[in-house]
C-alpha cells in the first residue's frame, strides 16, 4: 500500500515535531516484519514469556503447547503457531483467555500472533499504519495515545507494548494506563531498546526518545504500581554487531538507510535462528546484556 504526497508531507511534520515514527517506515515494517531477523526473533521470545505469563496460577490464564513438526528441531524455541488454547474454566463465556490490547500496534504482524490467545483490539497513534493492519484483516483497531488509552478500567487480560515505551515522553504515564486497564492480576509485556551506546540512525527514524538501562526500566515500572515478574536484556548475539554496524552507518554518511532494508535471504535465516535461540533460556534465566530489554509484569490483584 503506496503512500501518497500529502499523506507524507503531513505525519513528516509530525514527526518533526513529536519524535514519531517516519511515514515510509511503516511501509518498510510492512514488507519485512513477517520474515525479517529482528522481528522473527522478537515474536519467539515474547511468545514465549506471554505463554509462561498466562500459565501461572491465576485461573483463566492457562496455555500448553500443541505439538509442532517443528519441535523436533528447535524444541527450546517456541513459535506461536505452536499454540494452542486450553478450555477455560468458564469455557463457552467467549473467547479465550478474554481481552488483549497490543499498545503501538503499527502494521499488525504482532496481532496476526495474539488473536490465537482471544480477542485482539490494537491502537496506534496515527491511521497510517492502521491501514495496514487493516489490510491484515484487522478491524479492531484505532487512534488513540498510549497515555491516554480510550479503556475502561480492568479491561483486559493481556497488554502488549512492543518497542513502544521508549517513544513516549512521560514513559510512566504510558505504564500507568497499562495497570489502570489491565485486570487485576494480569500480565503485560514490554519489549523496549537497551543501552544508550546503541543510539543509532534506527533510533532516529523510529522516533525513539530514550534506550534503557535494567535498573532504569526497573524504576519506571514500579513508579507505575506494577509488580515485575521477569525481566532481562535480550538478543546478546547482536550486541557487538549492532554496535559496529551503527557506527559504519554514521561514518559512512548513511544515516538516513533504514536498517530494516539491509539484509540477505541467508544472513536472515542464521540470525534469527540465533537470537530467537533465547526464548527457552529466557523463561528460566537472564542475560546480562543485550540490544533490547524485555519486561512481564503483574497489576496486583
Amino acid at each position: 500500500m503506496a503512500l501518497n504526497a500529502p499523506e507524507v508531507e503531513a505525519v513528516e511534520a509530525v514527526w518533526g515535531e513529536n519524535g514519531v515514527m517516519r511515514p515510509s517506515n511503516y511501509e518498510v515494517l510492512f514488507d519485512v516484519e513477517d520474515a525479517h531477523w529482528w522481528f522473527v526473533g522478537r515474536r519467539a521470545i515474547v511468545f514465549a514469556l506471554i505463554e509462561q505469563a498466562l500459565g501461572t496460577p491465576l485461573g483463566t490464564h492457562r496455555f500448553q503447547r500443541a505439538a509442532s513438526a517443528s519441535d523436533g528441531i528447535k524444541a527450546s524455541v517456541p513459535t506461536p503457531d505452536s499454540f494452542r488454547q486450553l478450555p477455560s474454566p468458564h469455557a463457552g463465556s467467549g473467547a479465550y483467555p478474554g481481552q488483549i490490547l497490543d499498545i503501538g500496534c503499527g502494521t499488525g504482524a504482532t496481532m496476526d500472533h495474539l488473536q490465537r490467545f482471544g480477542t485482539v483490539q490494537g491502537i496506534d497513534l496515527f491511521d497510517l499504519p492502521l491501514r495496514f493492519s487493516r489490510q491484515r484483516g484487522h478491524q479492531r483497531v484505532l487512534c488513540a495515545s498510549a497515555t491516554e488509552l480510550p479503556f475502561a478500567t480492568s479491561s483486559f487480560d493481556l497488554v502488549t507494548a512492543l518497542d513502544v515505551i521508549e517513544h513516549l515522553d512521560d514513559d510512566v504515564g504510558g505504564l500507568r494506563e497499562i495497570r489502570r486497564v489491565l485486570k487485576p492480576g494480569a500480565p503485560a509485556v514490554i519489549f523496549v531498546p537497551a543501552f544508550q551506546a546503541l543510539w543509532g540512525p534506527n533510533d532516529v527514524q523510529s522516533g525513539h526518545k530514550r534506550r534503557y538501562r535494567l535498573p532504569q526500566l526497573q524504576t519506571a515500572v514500579a513508579a507505575a504500581g506494577l509488580k515485575i515478574e521477569k525481566i532481562s536484556y535480550a538478543n546478546l548475539a547482536m550486541f557487538a554487531p549492532i554496535w559496529l554496524g551503527r557506527r559504519l552507518l554514521t561514518l559512512l554518511g548513511q544515516a538516513e538507510q533504514a536498517e530494516n532494508r539491509i539484509n540477505h535471504p541467508f544472513i536472515n535465516g542464521v540470525i534469527a535462528k540465533l537470537f530467537a535461540s533465547e526464548a527457552g533460556w529466557l523463561r528460566h534465566h537472564s542475560l546480562p546484556f543485550g540490544v533490547s530489554l524485555i519486561c512481564v509484569m503483574r497489576k496486583a490483584e
